[in-house]
């Protein structure tokens, strides 16, 4: 029985929070081998894990995998960085969040092992590392067959390069997190290649050729077969080709300009795992997939909001497009939000064409920008934007000023779309 309630797990581990985010394998490595994990990390007889990279879409192939492995009738695990509404969505199994008393129960487990490395030359676990070996657990316990786990960030030295994947994803490569990961595409595409390891096949999804050409030469170096979105994985039409299949009659279940091509690259690496045991459930499981904060569409107060976790120029591009052709097109009120470590004047003048008016929210998060900062770097793009001090009260500020009928767009931030979603749907599951 654990000594730890949920909401104790929930509070211990957020403490970690304070330690910040740190690039590097060797704790990780440590940590995991304390837990007694070395053998369930890929290794025959474990959990196969897919393991998935990209500037954007790496949480919708996520989403695609685990719901067409689930209805295949595999065991399978899936993780999601950061979570969107409630924090279970960082560890599920089939298309369940993980039980709170199982939370609770290897959270306590986790404290006690992290607790060892303290004052070693490690040092104690971060936040993240502790949620990455929480699902390692979970899944290890319940014998998961195969789990598809979304990197956190860049690639290389990410916490959850630990595995040995039975296939790598990179999912797309753009301009993000440039002071940490550098600030090309190549040095982008250069980190996030990190993923690819010996002998095991990476899907490629569609990129500039900058980046795609590095993630080609990894590729080479480790003996990697590579298939490329474009010349061997396509989506036409409800119909993706590969190598050797079609498959067809697929409607992705999430909304955006770009998930039948998330979708295809999913397939792809599935066909290249040999994870596929019963094709005419794919097209079901394609068709049930979902995901928190992609073009989540929600009622409230008669008014129509949009909810997107978008928080870069490329995805704030696609999602554009998306607003675009579901009928969305003419200027929208928007809430937003920013967080440390992302451009703000690209992300905004992508937004710019679909934008009347913005409410600038503080997030609470530590790496929070000031709503101020925001509005005076985005420039142009915010020319008709105010600041508040919360989500709560740029909510509640939009909802006054607007009518019954209006379309509200929330995004900027997975952690702003998380505040707007749980205070106008309180307890809102991930499905």
């Amino acid at each position: 029985m654990s000594q730890l309630s949920f909401e104790e797990a929930v509070a211990r581990l957020g403490a970690y929070q304070s330690r910040g985010w740190r690039l590097g394998l060797d704790r990780m490595q440590e940590f995991l081998h304390r837990l007694g994990l070395d053998d369930k990390l890929g290794a025959p007889g474990g959990p196969q894990y897919f393991h998935v990279a990209g500037t954007n879409g790496k949480g919708s192939v996520c989403a695609y995998l685990q719901s067409m492995l689930h209805e295949q009738g595999f065991v399978v695990g899936a993780t999601y960085s950061p979570f969107v509404y409630d924090v279970r969505e960082r560890v599920q199994l089939g298309r369940d969040l993980i039980p709170k008393k199982d939370f609770a129960r290897l959270t306590d487990v986790l404290l006690v092992v992290g607790e060892t490395l303290e004052d070693t030359d490690f040092g104690g676990p971060t936040e993240f590392e502790m949620k990455t070996a929480l699902g390692f657990l979970f899944w290890a316990e319940k014998k998961a067959d195969w789990v598809a786990l979304e990197v956190g960030l860049g690639g290389r030295l990410d916490a959850t390069n630990v595995v040995d994947p039975a296939c790598s994803v990179i999912a797309s490569i753009g301009l993000d997190h440039t002071a940490i990961l550098g600030d090309t595409l190549a040095l982008i595409a250069r980190e996030k290649a990190g993923i690819i390891k010996p002998g095991r096949p990476v899907i490629v999804g569609e990129m500039h050729s900058d980046a795609r050409k590095v993630i080609e030469q990894v590729a080479q170096e480790n003996n990697s077969p590579v298939w490329l979105y474009g010349r061997d994985v396509r989506w036409e039409h409800g119909t993706v080709h590969t190598p050797s299949n079609q498959y067809r009659e697929l409607t992705p279940g999430i909304k955006g300009v770009m998930q039948g091509h998330n979708l295809a690259i999913a397939i792809a690496a599935m066909e290249a795992a040999n994870a596929i045991k019963d094709k005419s459930k794919l097209a079901t499981g394609a068709g049930k997939a979902s995901l928190p904060g992609r073009f989540q569409i929600i009622h409230y107060l008669g008014r129509t909001l949009v909810l997107d976790g978008a928080h870069n120029p490329q995805a704030a591009e696609h999602l554009v497009e998306t607003l675009c052709s579901e009928g969305y097109d003419r200027p929208l009120q928007l809430i937003t939000g920013r967080i440390e470590g992302h451009e703000v004047k690209p992300f905004f003048d992508a937004l710019e064409p679909v934008i009347a008016r913005a409410y600038v929210a503080k997030i609470d998060f530590h790496r929070a920008m000031d709503p101020g900062e925001v509005i005076e770097k985005a420039g142009h793009a915010l020319r008709s934007a105010v600041a508040f001090q919360s989500s709560r009260e740029a909510l509640e500020a939009c909802i006054q000023e607007t009518n019954e009928g209006d379309t509200i767009l929330v995004t900027g931030s997975f952690y702003l779309v998380g505040e707007i979603g749980n205070l106008i749907s309180p307890g809102v599951e991930r499905r």
